[in-house]
């Protein structure tokens, strides 16, 4: 009677671990591929064209700031003001590629109004320095010779002469 039953439908165990591990390797499969599958991250702000188009030549950088939003960053004196958004896209475990960059740069004249608005883009190939470190030197303008002349007059012979 056993093996008519298992001959009309019934499961014996060893199919049931066959099934199971089908299952679980059709699982398995599915999950690798959806880990491998492209994911985006967005970081950064840049404002609308419409917001943009209200920005007017002369205005001052506080209604500038009202009407745009806080600035990603600003230049380096601290009057200009620049937007940058990035879009990164993530291939399962391998480093994620910027596919998209576009960054706002709004200047300003020293009379403290709007002198320029400006967008770029990654495929633009244009550089917009973000940063800029700008050292000053102690060397004034002139030749060496008239540095050398200038120094003599702050020689000590005192310096020379050891009165312990």
């Amino acid at each position: 009677m056993r093996q008519e039953q298992g001959q009309m439908g019934m499961d014996t165990g060893r199919d049931k671990i066959g099934r199971g591990f089908r299952r679980g390797a059709a699982m398995l499969g599915l999950a690798a591929l959806a880990a491998c599958s492209p994911t985006s991250r967005f970081h950064g702000y840049v404002p609308a064209e419409e917001v943009l188009s209200t920005v007017a030549l002369g205005e001052s950088r506080d209604t500038v700031i009202e009407k745009v939003g806080p600035p990603t960053a600003t230049g380096a004196v601290g009057r200009d003001l620049y937007y940058v958004r990035s879009v990164f896209r993530h291939y399962g475990f391998f480093a994620p590629e910027e596919v998209s960059r576009e960054v706002v740069a709004i200047s300003f004249a020293a009379s403290g109004g709007v002198a320029n608005v400006e967008r770029f883009d990654l495929s633009d190939g244009r550089i917009v320095p973000l940063t800029r470190r700008v050292t000053e030197d102690s060397v004034e303008s002139g030749t060496f010779l008239r540095q050398l002349a200038g120094a003599a007059g702050n020689f000590d012979p005192s310096a020379l002469i050891n009165d312990e």
